[in-house]
């Protein structure tokens, strides 16, 4: 008798409604559905709302389900994780310390996932910035990365060291965000260093410019002119109003790598014009090329699409647009379309491009560039500009 007693409750136990952890296990299920088209925010509430009502429980497993490559369920995520330790604190019990600290500094976790545990370890344990920057100078996470910049340069500027250059040269090589980079040069600068920030973000500054071509209603980006497909900057093109039109070589000592195409084509409407640069590798590579610009491009890498956007003149955010790509060892073949529309109002007259190509954290590849110089065809790296010019530039 109690013997088949016991297998029956044990039966019973299998066969039970769901327990809290799946509970949790569903809702987490249910947010990672969650598209950027707003696909699944109905049933996402409810979700949000189970996690933070399991607390603690929940709050491990929600940061580890976030995955930077879905964001819009990752902002769920972490303000559900927040909520939570929200929640904790106004209750006076604290996170466990130790494991906050270890998400931390694990690098599989989603970088934005780590920076929000990251915030949560401070709030109850300031100490921790001193002791976990210092090992962020290079961490995949860029906000971490970032915020550990600062702090090593906070430390440069209060004590004085027989070895800044070097420790600036470090931290310069470590940098991503654009006004970063900008700053930490500058201070290298004044130290005696000469770093290029063209090379460092891997800007493209020597191509072959043709166009324009005709584009009317502002159709060019879905149009394929001939250069969609190049593989080299030769031959002749019929362009806008029947001229003929070849490829033609420009180089630029613009600090941030930008091309003005009113100045180096004319001002022109309804119009594409494409750059072409050869990129060299030394072995096959992904890569990232990111263009900032205020009108419609497309990359190509190699006669393959990378990317697209037809958008004119919704602002020019840095690396608003970014193909990611494989590098052949070799040659490669870069080409990025950027069309112009027909808008007549002041700010929507500018057409012109920055074009990098990068590793996906932004940061440098060993690449060069093949370039001509006047009757000469030259192998530099990639973002080089002559020195004297570079010189120029920054004292602007």
């Amino acid at each position: 008798m109690c013997i088949r007693f016991w297998f029956a409750f044990a039966v019973a136990m299998i066969a039970s409604p769901v327990t809290a952890d799946d509970d949790i296990v569903r809702a987490l299920a249910t947010i990672k559905q969650v598209s950027r088209e707003g696909k699944g925010n109905d049933d996402a509430g409810p979700a949000w709302k189970t996690l933070v009502t399991k607390g603690t429980a929940a709050l491990f497993p929600t940061l580890e389900a976030v995955d930077d490559g879905n964001p819009t369920a990752g902002n769920w995520l972490r303000t559900a994780a927040e909520a939570i330790a929200d929640a904790e604190t106004t209750a006076g019990r604290k996170l466990p310390a130790d494991k906050l600290e270890a998400f931390v500094t694990n690098t599989k976790f989603a970088p934005s996932a780590r920076r929000t545990t990251y915030e949560l370890l401070l709030a109850q344990d300031p100490s921790a910035k001193d002791r976990l920057l210092p090992k962020f100078v290079n961490d995949k996470s860029l906000e971490l990365r970032r915020d550990a910049i600062a702090h090593q340069l906070d430390i440069l500027e209060k004590v004085a060291r027989p070895s800044i250059k070097a420790d600036l040269e470090s931290l310069f090589l470590a940098t991503r965000d654009k006004d970063q980079v900008e700053l930490v040069a500058k201070k290298l600068r004044e130290n005696g260093g000469s770093p290029s920030i063209t090379e460092h973000l891997g800007f493209v500054t020597f191509t072959s410019l043709v166009g324009p071509f005709d584009a009317p209603e502002s159709k060019g980006f879905s149009i394929a002119f001939p250069p969609d497909v190049a593989d080299d900057n030769i031959g002749t093109f019929k362009g806008k109003d029947g001229l003929e039109l070849k490829w033609k070589p420009f180089s630029t000592v613009d600090l941030n790598g930008k091309f003005d195409l009113n100045n180096t084509l004319g001002k022109h409407k309804n119009s594409v014009a494409y750059a072409l640069a050869y990129i060299i590798a030394p072995k096959e590579m992904p890569c990232e090329v990111r263009v900032t610009s205020p009108t419609a491009v497309k990359i190509f890498l190699n006669q393959k699409e990378l990317f697209g956007r037809d958008e004119y003149h919704h602002g020019d955010r840095f690396d608003a647009h970014t193909g990611i790509g494989m590098l052949k060892a070799g040659e490669n073949v870069l080409v990025l379309k950027v069309c112009q529309n027909n808008q007549q109002e002041s700010w929507a007259q500018r057409w012109q491009f920055q074009m990098r190509v990068c590793d996906d954290t932004g940061g440098p590849l060993p690449l060069m560039q093949k370039v001509t110089k006047g009757d000469k065809v030259e192998v530099v790296k990639l973002g080089y500009i002559p020195t004297a010019e570079a010189k120029k530039e920054e004292k602007k």
